[in-house]
């Protein structure tokens, strides 16, 4: 398959329904590609709007890194525009450096070449906001000691 332009570094997707690799129930979710390795794998996150943010600790749009706890996430606030187009999540979201994992784009497109899935470019993360989400993961123990060493190329 051809290389798809819509999952480039930073583009926020909106999969309806995804479907999970470790056969989860698929349902619409949003995708996040962190970092595209070559023409057909990818280091993504499945965003999320579990808030699993220790109640005392105050929630600001951006990182959240508290290393006494081994706790980080990115997380985004509604209000504010995280992407070029204006997109903004609907509801509060979060990225969580634990979560993260790796896609083969052609799996992906085969799922919506056989209308398993659709696939929507939401937009495409600002630089400052993309820049930040990723030294936010980069600078985590939560994350997987590989994938530090990938987003940091």
């Amino acid at each position: 398959m051809e290389p798809d332009n819509r999952f480039q570094q930073g583009a926020i997707l909106y999969f309806d329904p995804f479907i999970f690799p470790d056969g989860g129930s698929p349902k619409p979710k949003y995708f996040l590609v962190l970092k595209r390795m070559d023409d057909t794998l990818l280091l993504a996150s499945l965003p999320t709007s579990k808030d699993h943010v220790p109640d005392y600790i105050e929630k600001r749009h951006g990182c959240i890194e508290r290393s006494d706890i081994s706790f980080n996430c990115y997380y985004f606030d509604p209000s504010v525009t995280i992407c070029d187009n204006g997109f903004s999540f609907p509801v509060e979201t979060y990225v969580y450096g634990f979560r993260l994992q790796t896609f083969n784009i052609n799996d992906l497109l085969l799922q919506e070449l056989t209308d398993e899935t659709t696939i929507e470019e939401s937009g495409v993360l600002t630089d400052s906001e993309y820049k930040a989400l990723i030294q936010c993961l980069t600078n985590s123990p939560e994350v997987k000691r590989g994938y530090r060493k990938l987003l940091a190329e």
